[in-house]
């Protein structure tokens, strides 16, 4: 099978351990290790390979930094720190493994400063990045990052971007809860680039609401659900976007004086203002509950 295998792919097959860097590595029924470039896999190409062979887990393939263990012993429970000092969590989840580590830490490396710190969950379907340096959100690629990984390793990636952080006393309890509150809603999560807190807590509030608050919040829109969609969305689109009515029609492709109109309808159907700050989150929070019936 190895020499069908090295006469369809030639150069592009390797069995030499040592030449990690940008190939998918797969062991024989034998036991015998191969890897093959993945810039010349499909995705049909590597589905199929990947349902013939199993995966070849090479310990020295990954070997970690000091600061990697570090981190690793903190997050495991090892080692118990109380140090203060800035951290946050970048966590990224995908659905299929990653198996090229090499290639993938070296292209989180060029997006990130080089204090920061990649950890891979033993399953090979999420991770975290852990920033040590204080970065603006603007001064980091997170969407690059999204679209770096998925290109580059055809993987569905979602990343989530974690609190500012000083107690490492803390680090292992911050860590899991932020994980365990991404995937309590991932389901739910509109596609987007890269999520934070705030798109998390309206969905898990409401899967935490009683079953009569969310029954108030469904009935404040259900009928406009069923008689003017379009609106709603509008409504929905509007608050996303700060309550600005100029940005918002820019993301709905239609002109302000229509989108303005379409404010003014529901207030005088509903005698809602959604202008109000706490009467738009109310609003925001009742189509939430309506998308996830």
């Amino acid at each position: 099978m190895l020499n069908k295998l090295k006469n369809h792919y030639k150069e592009a097959l390797t069995t030499d351990l040592s030449n990690q860097s940008g190939y998918m590595w797969f062991a024989t029924h034998t036991g015998e290790p191969f890897g093959i470039k993945q810039s010349v896999l499909s995705d049909s190409e590597i589905q199929l390979l990947q349902s013939m062979f199993e995966r070849y887990e090479n310990e020295t393939i990954v070997q970690y930094t000091s600061a990697q263990l570090s981190w690793k012993k903190i997050l495991s429970g090892e080692n118990k720190v109380n140090d203060q000092g800035f951290y946050r969590y970048i966590h990224f989840f995908s659905k299929q493994p990653i198996l090229d580590y090499t290639s993938f830490s070296e292209a989180v490396s060029g997006l990130f400063p080089e204090e920061a710190v990649l950890l891979l969950n033993e399953e090979s379907k999420s991770g975290v990045i852990i920033e040590t340096s204080k970065q603006e959100y603007n001064d980091t690629p997170y969407e690059a990052l999204k679209d770096t990984l998925s290109t580059d390793f055809y993987m569905d990636l979602s990343i989530y971007i974690g609190l500012f952080q000083t107690d490492k006393a803390l680090a292992k309890e911050i860590y899991e809860r932020e994980k365990n509150d991404f995937l309590s809603v991932r389901g739910y999560l509109q596609p987007k680039a890269v999520y934070t807190i705030a798109d998390l807590i309206p969905l898990m509030l409401l899967h935490s609401a009683s079953p009569a608050t969310q029954k108030t919040l469904t009935g404040l829109l259900a009928e406009w659900m069923e008689e003017d969609k379009e609106t709603v969305q509008t409504i929905k689109v509007f608050v996303e976007c700060n309550m600005n009515i100029s940005l918002a029609a820019k993301k709905l492709y239609i002109h302000r004086n229509s989108l303005q109109y379409r404010v003014d309808k529901f207030f005088d159907r509903t005698g809602i203002d959604v202008k109000q700050f706490k009467n738009a989150l109310s609003v925001y929070m009742a189509i939430l509950s309506l998308e996830q019936l």
